[in-house]
Protein backbone atom coordinates (compact mmCIF):
# COMPACT_ATOMS: atom_id res chain seq x y z
CA UNK A 1 0.00 0.00 0.00
CA UNK A 2 1.19 3.57 -0.79
CA UNK A 3 2.91 5.62 2.08
CA UNK A 4 0.70 8.43 1.66
CA UNK A 5 -2.47 5.86 2.09
CA UNK A 6 -0.74 4.14 4.89
CA UNK A 7 -0.54 7.90 6.00
CA UNK A 8 -3.85 8.81 4.97
CA UNK A 9 -5.63 5.87 6.98
CA UNK A 10 -3.30 6.52 10.29
CA UNK A 11 -4.84 10.00 10.32
CA UNK A 12 -8.50 8.65 10.29
CA UNK A 13 -7.80 6.45 13.38
CA UNK A 14 -5.81 9.09 15.22
CA UNK A 15 -8.78 11.79 14.55
CA UNK A 16 -11.31 8.98 15.29
CA UNK A 17 -9.88 7.71 18.87
CA UNK A 18 -9.00 11.20 19.87
CA UNK A 19 -12.89 13.02 19.17
CA UNK A 20 -13.97 9.79 21.07
CA UNK A 21 -11.79 11.01 24.07
CA UNK A 22 -12.66 14.41 23.84
CA UNK A 23 -16.55 13.49 23.84
CA UNK A 24 -15.82 11.00 26.73
CA UNK A 25 -13.94 13.67 28.80
CA UNK A 26 -16.57 16.30 27.97
CA UNK A 27 -19.15 14.16 29.32
CA UNK A 28 -17.04 13.30 32.50
CA UNK A 29 -16.61 17.39 33.00
CA UNK A 30 -20.05 17.58 32.78
CA UNK A 31 -20.80 15.18 35.38
CA UNK A 32 -18.15 16.67 37.74
CA UNK A 33 -19.64 20.39 37.17
CA UNK A 34 -23.11 19.09 38.69
CA UNK A 35 -21.74 16.76 41.30
CA UNK A 36 -19.19 19.65 42.84
CA UNK A 37 -21.82 22.47 42.13
CA UNK A 38 -24.68 19.38 44.36
CA UNK A 39 -22.21 19.45 46.89
CA UNK A 40 -20.77 23.13 47.04
CA UNK A 41 -24.82 24.73 47.67
CA UNK A 42 -24.97 21.83 50.81
CA UNK A 43 -25.94 23.59 54.43
CA UNK A 44 -22.29 24.11 55.85
CA UNK A 45 -21.46 22.47 58.95
CA UNK A 46 -21.33 24.95 61.75
CA UNK A 47 -21.06 22.93 64.61
CA UNK A 48 -17.53 23.75 65.04
CA UNK A 49 -18.39 27.16 64.79
CA UNK A 50 -21.50 27.20 67.95
CA UNK A 51 -18.56 25.11 70.15
CA UNK A 52 -16.58 28.00 70.00
CA UNK A 53 -18.91 30.47 70.48
CA UNK A 54 -19.23 28.53 74.11
CA UNK A 55 -15.22 28.67 74.63
CA UNK A 56 -15.49 24.74 74.66
CA UNK A 57 -11.88 23.01 74.13
CA UNK A 58 -13.53 20.55 71.75
CA UNK A 59 -12.86 18.69 68.83
CA UNK A 60 -15.45 18.59 66.64
CA UNK A 61 -14.65 17.41 63.35
CA UNK A 62 -17.36 17.62 60.19
CA UNK A 63 -18.61 14.61 58.23
CA UNK A 64 -17.64 15.58 54.69
CA UNK A 65 -16.76 19.25 55.38
CA UNK A 66 -13.24 18.91 53.97
CA UNK A 67 -14.66 17.97 50.53
CA UNK A 68 -17.58 20.66 50.72
CA UNK A 69 -14.74 23.22 51.16
CA UNK A 70 -13.04 21.92 47.86
CA UNK A 71 -16.17 21.40 46.21
CA UNK A 72 -15.55 25.52 44.48
CA UNK A 73 -12.26 24.90 43.17
CA UNK A 74 -13.35 21.71 41.21
CA UNK A 75 -16.37 22.92 40.24
CA UNK A 76 -14.22 25.86 38.69
CA UNK A 77 -11.82 23.26 37.27
CA UNK A 78 -14.80 21.14 36.09
CA UNK A 79 -15.36 24.19 34.10
CA UNK A 80 -12.24 24.30 32.51
CA UNK A 81 -11.97 20.76 31.27
CA UNK A 82 -15.34 21.25 29.35
CA UNK A 83 -14.44 24.22 27.62
CA UNK A 84 -11.06 23.65 26.48
CA UNK A 85 -12.17 19.59 25.54
CA UNK A 86 -15.00 21.10 23.67
CA UNK A 87 -12.93 23.51 21.58
CA UNK A 88 -10.29 20.56 20.96
CA UNK A 89 -12.73 18.44 19.51
CA UNK A 90 -14.67 21.04 16.95
CA UNK A 91 -10.03 21.26 16.19
CA UNK A 92 -9.85 17.68 15.48
CA UNK A 93 -13.06 17.11 14.27
CA UNK A 94 -11.08 19.28 10.73
CA UNK A 95 -7.51 17.50 11.40
CA UNK A 96 -7.31 15.16 8.46
CA UNK A 97 -8.18 18.21 6.76
CA UNK A 98 -5.35 20.54 8.55
CA UNK A 99 -1.58 20.53 6.70
CA UNK A 100 1.51 18.17 8.28
CA UNK A 101 2.61 21.41 10.22
CA UNK A 102 -0.40 22.38 11.77
CA UNK A 103 -1.21 19.22 12.99
CA UNK A 104 2.59 18.57 14.41
CA UNK A 105 1.88 22.40 15.94
CA UNK A 106 -1.16 20.50 17.39
CA UNK A 107 0.57 18.07 19.16
CA UNK A 108 2.60 20.21 21.86
CA UNK A 109 -1.19 21.99 23.32
CA UNK A 110 -2.55 18.48 23.21
CA UNK A 111 -0.12 16.80 25.54
CA UNK A 112 0.54 20.30 27.97
CA UNK A 113 -3.32 20.16 27.81
CA UNK A 114 -3.61 16.27 28.75
CA UNK A 115 -0.52 16.72 31.57
CA UNK A 116 -1.99 19.99 33.25
CA UNK A 117 -4.93 18.13 33.80
CA UNK A 118 -4.54 14.66 34.57
CA UNK A 119 -2.22 16.02 36.99
CA UNK A 120 -5.11 18.33 38.89
CA UNK A 121 -7.69 15.63 38.67
CA UNK A 122 -5.44 12.71 39.81
CA UNK A 123 -4.68 14.67 42.76
CA UNK A 124 -7.82 16.45 43.37
CA UNK A 125 -9.20 12.55 43.51
CA UNK A 126 -6.43 11.29 45.99
CA UNK A 127 -7.20 14.25 47.87
CA UNK A 128 -11.35 12.96 48.32
CA UNK A 129 -10.45 9.41 48.84
CA UNK A 130 -8.30 10.88 51.65
CA UNK A 131 -10.76 12.77 52.88
CA UNK A 132 -13.33 9.95 52.70
CA UNK A 133 -11.34 7.81 54.31
CA UNK A 134 -10.45 10.00 57.41
CA UNK A 135 -13.39 11.21 58.25
CA UNK A 136 -14.82 10.34 62.09
CA UNK A 137 -17.82 11.37 63.89
CA UNK A 138 -17.64 13.39 67.16
CA UNK A 139 -18.13 11.99 70.25
CA UNK A 140 -21.50 13.46 71.63
CA UNK A 141 -21.21 12.00 74.65
CA UNK A 142 -18.06 13.82 75.54
CA UNK A 143 -19.56 16.41 74.53
CA UNK A 144 -22.78 16.81 76.59
CA UNK A 145 -20.35 16.34 79.54
CA UNK A 146 -18.10 18.74 78.28
CA UNK A 147 -21.16 21.33 78.13
CA UNK A 148 -22.74 20.65 81.37
CA UNK A 149 -19.81 21.13 83.12
CA UNK A 150 -19.47 24.77 81.48
CA UNK A 151 -23.09 25.45 82.21
CA UNK A 152 -22.69 24.85 86.09
CA UNK A 153 -19.62 26.18 86.22
CA UNK A 154 -19.62 29.49 84.13
CA UNK A 155 -23.61 30.08 83.81
CA UNK A 156 -24.23 33.40 86.28
CA UNK A 157 -26.69 35.58 84.70
CA UNK A 158 -30.13 35.07 82.16
CA UNK A 159 -28.86 38.24 80.61
CA UNK A 160 -26.41 38.58 77.51
CA UNK A 161 -24.67 41.90 78.56
CA UNK A 162 -23.17 40.29 81.95
CA UNK A 163 -19.74 40.77 83.33
CA UNK A 164 -19.07 37.22 82.50
CA UNK A 165 -18.88 36.76 79.05
CA UNK A 166 -19.08 32.68 78.95
CA UNK A 167 -22.12 33.51 80.38
CA UNK A 168 -23.17 35.67 78.13
CA UNK A 169 -22.25 33.23 75.36
CA UNK A 170 -24.90 30.73 76.66
CA UNK A 171 -27.35 33.22 76.71
CA UNK A 172 -26.63 33.96 72.93
CA UNK A 173 -26.30 30.45 71.99
CA UNK A 174 -29.94 29.59 73.39
CA UNK A 175 -31.50 32.48 71.57
CA UNK A 176 -29.17 31.74 68.49
CA UNK A 177 -29.75 27.75 67.97
CA UNK A 178 -33.14 27.81 69.60
CA UNK A 179 -32.58 25.75 72.49
CA UNK A 180 -32.70 25.65 76.01
CA UNK A 181 -30.31 23.53 78.34
CA UNK A 182 -27.90 20.46 77.65
CA UNK A 183 -31.01 18.11 79.03
CA UNK A 184 -34.41 18.49 78.04
CA UNK A 185 -36.10 20.86 80.29
CA UNK A 186 -38.85 18.95 82.18
CA UNK A 187 -39.45 21.40 84.70
CA UNK A 188 -38.73 23.53 87.67
CA UNK A 189 -35.98 20.79 88.00
CA UNK A 190 -33.56 21.04 85.46
CA UNK A 191 -29.35 22.04 84.39
CA UNK A 192 -29.98 25.60 85.72
CA UNK A 193 -30.28 24.32 89.35
CA UNK A 194 -25.85 23.67 89.60
CA UNK A 195 -25.15 26.89 88.04
CA UNK A 196 -24.05 30.40 90.06
CA UNK A 197 -27.37 31.74 88.91
CA UNK A 198 -29.51 29.77 91.42
CA UNK A 199 -27.04 28.56 93.78
CA UNK A 200 -24.95 32.16 94.30
CA UNK A 201 -26.66 34.83 92.82
CA UNK A 202 -29.02 35.79 90.40
CA UNK A 203 -33.25 35.80 89.87
CA UNK A 204 -33.22 31.99 90.17
CA UNK A 205 -31.83 31.76 93.49
CA UNK A 206 -34.58 34.39 93.92
CA UNK A 207 -36.81 32.23 92.54
CA UNK A 208 -38.41 34.38 90.39
CA UNK A 209 -37.21 32.62 87.62
CA UNK A 210 -36.33 28.64 87.09
CA UNK A 211 -35.19 28.71 83.79
CA UNK A 212 -33.39 31.58 81.73
CA UNK A 213 -35.73 34.42 80.07
CA UNK A 214 -33.15 33.28 76.47
CA UNK A 215 -34.87 30.08 77.01
CA UNK A 216 -38.28 30.85 76.44
CA UNK A 217 -39.88 30.77 72.24
CA UNK A 218 -39.72 33.42 69.92
CA UNK A 219 -37.49 35.81 71.85
CA UNK A 220 -34.75 37.55 70.36
CA UNK A 221 -31.56 39.51 71.90
CA UNK A 222 -33.72 42.57 71.70
CA UNK A 223 -36.51 41.26 73.53
CA UNK A 224 -36.39 38.56 75.60
CA UNK A 225 -35.99 40.37 78.73
CA UNK A 226 -40.12 40.49 78.67
CA UNK A 227 -40.41 37.11 77.95
CA UNK A 228 -43.61 35.63 79.52
CA UNK A 229 -43.79 34.38 83.23
CA UNK A 230 -45.45 31.42 82.03
CA UNK A 231 -42.58 30.42 80.80
CA UNK A 232 -39.27 31.25 83.03
CA UNK A 233 -41.20 31.24 85.97
CA UNK A 234 -43.72 28.78 85.95
CA UNK A 235 -41.81 26.17 83.30
CA UNK A 236 -45.40 25.56 81.52
CA UNK A 237 -44.59 23.24 78.86
CA UNK A 238 -44.73 24.43 75.35
CA UNK A 239 -43.73 28.20 76.14
CA UNK A 240 -40.02 27.36 76.43
CA UNK A 241 -37.62 25.10 73.50
CA UNK A 242 -35.82 22.02 72.92
CA UNK A 243 -32.42 21.19 74.62
CA UNK A 244 -29.56 21.92 72.62
CA UNK A 245 -28.32 18.62 71.87
CA UNK A 246 -30.92 18.61 69.44
CA UNK A 247 -30.15 21.68 67.82
CA UNK A 248 -26.50 21.15 67.60
CA UNK A 249 -26.58 17.42 66.16
CA UNK A 250 -27.35 18.41 62.54
CA UNK A 251 -24.86 20.99 62.72
CA UNK A 252 -22.10 18.43 62.84
CA UNK A 253 -23.10 16.77 59.60
CA UNK A 254 -22.68 18.14 56.37
CA UNK A 255 -25.38 16.29 54.63
CA UNK A 256 -24.34 15.32 51.28
CA UNK A 257 -25.03 12.10 49.78
CA UNK A 258 -22.71 9.34 49.59
CA UNK A 259 -23.98 9.18 45.80
CA UNK A 260 -23.19 12.18 44.58
CA UNK A 261 -19.27 11.85 46.67
CA UNK A 262 -19.00 8.96 44.06
CA UNK A 263 -19.67 10.61 41.01
CA UNK A 264 -17.51 13.52 42.21
CA UNK A 265 -14.87 10.06 42.31
CA UNK A 266 -15.94 8.65 39.53
CA UNK A 267 -15.53 11.85 36.96
CA UNK A 268 -12.12 12.76 38.47
CA UNK A 269 -10.76 8.79 37.94
CA UNK A 270 -12.02 9.16 34.21
CA UNK A 271 -10.60 12.56 33.72
CA UNK A 272 -7.23 12.21 34.99
CA UNK A 273 -7.02 8.57 33.25
CA UNK A 274 -7.73 9.69 29.71
CA UNK A 275 -6.13 12.74 29.76
CA UNK A 276 -3.01 10.27 30.04
CA UNK A 277 -3.89 7.83 27.53
CA UNK A 278 -4.62 11.06 25.32
CA UNK A 279 -0.94 12.16 26.23
CA UNK A 280 0.62 8.59 25.39
CA UNK A 281 -1.64 9.02 21.76
CA UNK A 282 -0.25 11.98 20.74
CA UNK A 283 3.13 11.22 21.85
CA UNK A 284 2.86 7.60 19.31
CA UNK A 285 1.40 9.75 16.94
CA UNK A 286 4.04 12.36 16.82
CA UNK A 287 6.76 9.50 16.48
CA UNK A 288 4.58 7.72 13.56
CA UNK A 289 4.53 11.19 11.85
CA UNK A 290 8.35 11.54 12.17
CA UNK A 291 9.05 7.91 10.51
CA UNK A 292 7.39 9.11 7.54
CA UNK A 293 9.00 12.49 7.17
CA UNK A 294 12.14 10.29 6.95
CA UNK A 295 9.99 7.89 4.86
CA UNK A 296 9.33 10.59 2.30
CA UNK A 297 13.02 11.53 1.88
CA UNK A 298 14.17 8.12 1.05
CA UNK A 299 15.01 7.85 4.69
CA UNK A 300 13.41 4.88 7.24
CA UNK A 301 12.74 4.41 10.54
CA UNK A 302 15.30 1.73 11.91
CA UNK A 303 12.54 -0.92 11.75
CA UNK A 304 11.85 -0.31 8.40
CA UNK A 305 15.66 -0.35 7.50
CA UNK A 306 15.79 -4.15 8.94
CA UNK A 307 13.16 -5.33 7.27
CA UNK A 308 14.90 -3.94 3.87
CA UNK A 309 18.34 -5.34 4.61
CA UNK A 310 16.62 -8.85 5.86
CA UNK A 311 14.95 -8.41 2.72
CA UNK A 312 18.20 -7.33 0.50
CA UNK A 313 19.97 -10.43 1.67
CA UNK A 314 17.12 -13.09 1.20
CA UNK A 315 17.03 -11.75 -2.25
CA UNK A 316 20.63 -12.14 -3.04
CA UNK A 317 20.41 -15.66 -1.89
CA UNK A 318 17.60 -16.66 -4.02
CA UNK A 319 19.70 -14.86 -6.47
CA UNK A 320 22.91 -16.57 -6.10
CA UNK A 321 20.91 -20.57 -5.53
CA UNK A 322 19.67 -19.66 -9.29
CA UNK A 323 22.62 -19.14 -11.13
CA UNK A 324 24.53 -21.94 -9.10
CA UNK A 325 21.53 -24.33 -10.59
CA UNK A 326 21.68 -23.02 -14.09
CA UNK A 327 25.47 -23.36 -14.48
CA UNK A 328 24.90 -26.97 -13.21
CA UNK A 329 22.80 -27.49 -16.20
CA UNK A 330 24.81 -26.29 -18.52
CA UNK A 331 27.72 -28.08 -17.59
CA UNK A 332 25.36 -31.17 -17.64
CA UNK A 333 23.96 -30.52 -21.11
CA UNK A 334 27.45 -30.38 -22.44
CA UNK A 335 28.58 -33.91 -20.62
CA UNK A 336 25.83 -35.43 -22.39
CA UNK A 337 26.60 -33.84 -25.76
CA UNK A 338 29.97 -35.22 -25.58
CA UNK A 339 29.15 -38.56 -24.77
CA UNK A 340 26.43 -38.16 -27.97
CA UNK A 341 29.80 -37.48 -30.06
CA UNK A 342 32.10 -40.18 -28.66
CA UNK A 343 29.34 -42.83 -29.65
Amino acid sequence: MPLLDLKHDEDSRTCYVLLALKGILTVSAIVLIASSTKISIVKPCDLEKAIDSLGLDVTAPCTNNDIKEKSTSLRDWGIGVLVVNFILFIIISFFRLMPEKLKLALFPILACVGILFSNIMVKSYNDVMKAEAEKSDIDFGQLKSTMIESLEKNYTSDNISSSNPISNSWNKFFIKYDCCGINQVEGTTNDFDSTPWCTTSGSCQATSSQIPKTCCNGVSEDDYESAPTACHSSVTPGTYKSNCMIAIKPLSVTNIDECIIILLQVSLLTIGTLEIAEVILVLVYAIECACFEFSTKNKTCPGDQENRNKNDGNGTTNKKTSTEQNESLTERTENENQNDVNR
